[in-house]
């Protein structure tokens, strides 16, 4: 029998799709993208980018699936070739990996157009994606909705009372983190500390340091550390095996170096805390109306799985939790994934058609 029954029925759905669809795939790469309209766009950290290896990889699983697809290098690339051409959008679907730009919402561009111009995408839509690129307020909701979350307090140097801090984290070792930032842009093992009085002058100096105004101060949970991909499905959550993240070094977290290396492996969660992460995971995601697949990311200590990042369009490289998740312990070829995830988005549109 195999290990999840529900990629199976997806792939199952998958077989029957008739691929006959032109596949636009955006994808932001690393020596591409910012050579676009440089002196007009303001584009992200090339480290939020794919390197030549992980395009190549992505792309190769793609086009084993589809046969082709066009590639755009630029959000504002692909804009602009969907309304200078006459595309039939019933027969189009974007695999959406964007993420260039330096505002808050930069990931929302594509899933917006696509929603106005009625083109079929995959992963949530524009205010998800939104949602999810400020951990300070979906953490706040989701503690509201009963999801064990790290203790979050907010620090803007012109409007914090650093008091409310100092009374919340005293002597408690914290980690501050841009509250809008992802792929582990700007976080070192410097980001860890034990919260004192004179912290404030520490924190100060993170702001300058990660160029930003404000800093997600979080209690510090020292455990183990996993990932767990949620898929939707015919309009229904499923949530996978969760993968522990094993640190090759004593780092301890996913910081830039550690992220850029890849100096950290994977291994399947298989305990009693496994059905536990899983029914949050599944949760939450439930809660903020994710789309087609997204990743939950926790640290678990006392038993107890603390929710602290959530991607809405992870990586799926090879060396991703998601990958090895695929191919080592489900022993399914890499592109597998970009099946499941394309079943996913057709599947769910369907239902919302249906219903």
């Amino acid at each position: 029998m195999h290990k999840n029954k529900i990629i199976l029925s997806i792939l199952d759905y998958y077989k029957e799709i008739n691929i006959d669809f032109d596949v636009y795939v955006i994808a932001d790469a690393q020596a591409k993208t910012c050579k676009y309209m440089p002196e007009r766009i303001v584009h992200a950290n090339e480290d939020e980018f794919f390197s030549r290896t992980e395009f190549a990889e992505i792309m190769s699983a793609i086009f084993n699936c589809f046969g082709f697809a066009k590639v755009f290098y630029s959000e504002i690339e692909f804009i602009q070739y969907i309304l200078n051409h006459c595309i039939n959008k019933s027969e189009c679907i974007v695999y959406n990996f964007s993420r260039d730009g330096r505002a808050n919402g930069k990931k929302s561009l594509i899933p917006s157009f696509c929603d106005l111009m009625d083109i079929k995408y995959t992963g949530s839509n524009a205010f998800v994606i939104s949602l999810l690129r400020n951990k300070y307020i979906y953490t706040k909701f989701l503690e509201q909705n009963g999801i064990s979350v790290p203790k979050s307090l907010l620090y803007d140097k012109k409007t914090t009372e650093f008091s409310s801090l100092l009374n919340e984290f005293r002597n408690q070792y914290v980690i501050a983190k841009n509250k809008c930032e992802s792929a582990s842009i700007g976080l070192t093992t410097e980001n860890i500390f034990e919260f004192k009085n004179e912290s404030i002058n520490y924190l100060n100096d993170l702001l300058t340091k990660m160029h930003t105004t404000s800093l997600l101060v979080q209690e510090y949970i020292d455990g183990i550390e996993c990932e767990i991909l949620v898929l939707q499905y015919k309009g229904d959550y499923y949530a996978l095996d969760p993968v522990q993240i094993l640190f090759k070094t004593e780092t301890n977290i996913i910081d830039t170096d550690t992220s850029n290396l890849y100096n950290y492996n994977f291994k399947v969660i298989d305990s009693p805390i496994k059905s536990v992460i899983q029914e949050t995971a599944k949760k939450i995601a439930e809660l903020l109306g994710i789309k087609d697949y997204a990743r939950f990311d926790f640290r678990i200590k006392d038993g107890i799985p603390y929710l602290f990042d959530i991607a809405g369009t992870p990586y799926t490289i090879y060396h991703s939790s998601i990958a090895y998740l695929f191919t080592q312990y489900y022993h399914l070829p890499y592109e597998s994934i970009y099946k499941v995830i394309v079943a996913c988005m057709l599947s769910n549109y369907a239902f919302i058609n249906q219903t």
